[in-house]
């Protein structure tokens, strides 16, 4: 059993996958079954404005009826209204999400900001997790990243001060791996995902090896039982990312943790 708890189905220019979202979907599809993927969980873009992603309310329509991937919602933090928080509350009621998405590199929020906290507040009612843009940002992506924003020690505080919120530092926080693995480590109610940490051709390269090594760090700082296999498709195949992480050489126990017991605990998944 393989999970991707980590896939979109956004607009990636000069790419194949530039045109729609429809198009982008069959893809994921298409690369689940070839690469032995058997559930993914699709991450929703945090505006209405979709010229580049996907909003919740969308990608909810989309992918209605199909079993196999799961909806993680997302809201605009800098600019939404009650209604917005009504509207997020109603899907994850109905269960037509299992998460929600925050992207502070690319709105430039701190996850300990105010505006923030009824987002939380509800994830813990409904007992999803929220999951953080941490790390690198993608430049070009939308106008002017910024990285200081999306340092895992930001997300101490929230942490800390929401002890039975869910947690999930995407990325790895990578390049910060090592402050990664201490909020992972220091708070029980904090898990890391291993997406976008290679891209395309990056799997047999010294860069590779750096990030392999570097998750076989974490785990044995924190236990497999803290980390979560992504892809952050569709920057990387997922057929390559599952060769990346069986590259790890994990024990069955720690690979199946990896690979699909920590994301179907923590989403609360029947798969």
């Amino acid at each position: 059993m393989i999970i991707d708890a980590h896939a979109h189905i956004g607009k990636l220019l000069s790419s194949k996958f530039t045109e729609d979202f429809k198009k982008n979907l069959d893809f994921l599809m298409d690369e689940m079954k070839d690469g032995g993927v058997d559930h993914a969980l699709i991450l929703a873009g945090c505006y209405e404005d979709e010229t580049r992603n996907i909003s919740t309310k969308s990608l909810i329509k989309l992918t209605a009826g199909i079993s196999n991937v799961s909806v993680v919602g997302s809201i605009d933090i800098l600019n939404y209204k009650e209604n917005d928080l009504h509207e997020l509350e109603q899907w994850l009621k109905d269960k037509s999400i299992v998460g929600v998405k925050l992207y502070t590199g690319y709105q430039h929020f701190y996850p300990n900001d105010e505006r923030c906290n009824p987002v939380y507040r509800l994830c813990i009612k409904y007992n999803v997790p929220v999951i953080f843009h941490s790390g690198d940002t993608l430049a070009g992506y939308v106008e002017n990243p910024k990285v200081k924003y999306s340092h895992p020690l930001n997300i101490d505080d929230v942490a800390t001060d929401f002890s039975d919120l869910k947690i999930i530092i995407a990325h790895m926080g990578n390049p910060w791996l090592i402050d990664c693995a201490e909020i992972v480590y220091k708070n029980p109610n904090v898990y890391a995902d291993i997406s976008g940490l290679v891209v395309g051709d990056e799997l047999g390269t010294p860069y590779g090896d750096l990030m392999r090594n570097r998750i076989k760090e974490l785990i044995t700082y924190v236990g497999s039982n803290k980390l979560l296999f992504g892809t952050d498709f569709p920057l990387c195949p997922l057929s390559s990312y599952v060769k990346f992480a069986n590259s790890l050489d994990l024990p069955k126990e720690d690979q199946d943790d990896l690979f699909y017991k920590n994301t179907a605990k923590l989403f609360n998944l029947k798969v």
